[in-house]
């Protein structure tokens, strides 16, 4: 089987992070940022590349941009999930009163 040019793995890659990022599975895309490093830190090492390349790599950087948006997205949606669920710890209020209620101090 043929290598695939520098230019088809970063198409690749972008295929792989679209796919991850639509799925909205943040694994996948853990998976896919470090096979782009990878690739990236190979390139760097690599001779002048080709224009196809470049496009590709440009491609893919917006793409990235675009990941790593989603991704602070998904990180201040979690914490505000686990913030309402400190706030609103209703179970946690309950026991409060309860044991407040039995100590006598509630009245």
């Amino acid at each position: 089987m043929p290598l695939a040019s520098d230019a088809q793995r970063l198409q690749q890659l972008h295929a792989q992070l679209d796919q991850a990022l639509q799925r909205g599975d943040w694994q996948a895309i853990a998976t896919v940022d470090a096979a782009i490093a990878q690739c990236l830190r190979a390139l760097a090492e690599s001779e002048q590349p080709d224009p196809a390349t470049l496009a590709a790599r440009a491609a893919l950087k917006q793409l990235h941009d675009q990941a790593r948006v989603a991704c602070a997205e998904e990180c201040e949606r979690l914490r505000q999930l686990l913030v309402n669920h400190l706030e609103y710890a209703e179970g946690l209020a309950a026991y409060q009163r309860v044991e407040l209620f039995h100590t006598g101090e509630a009245r």
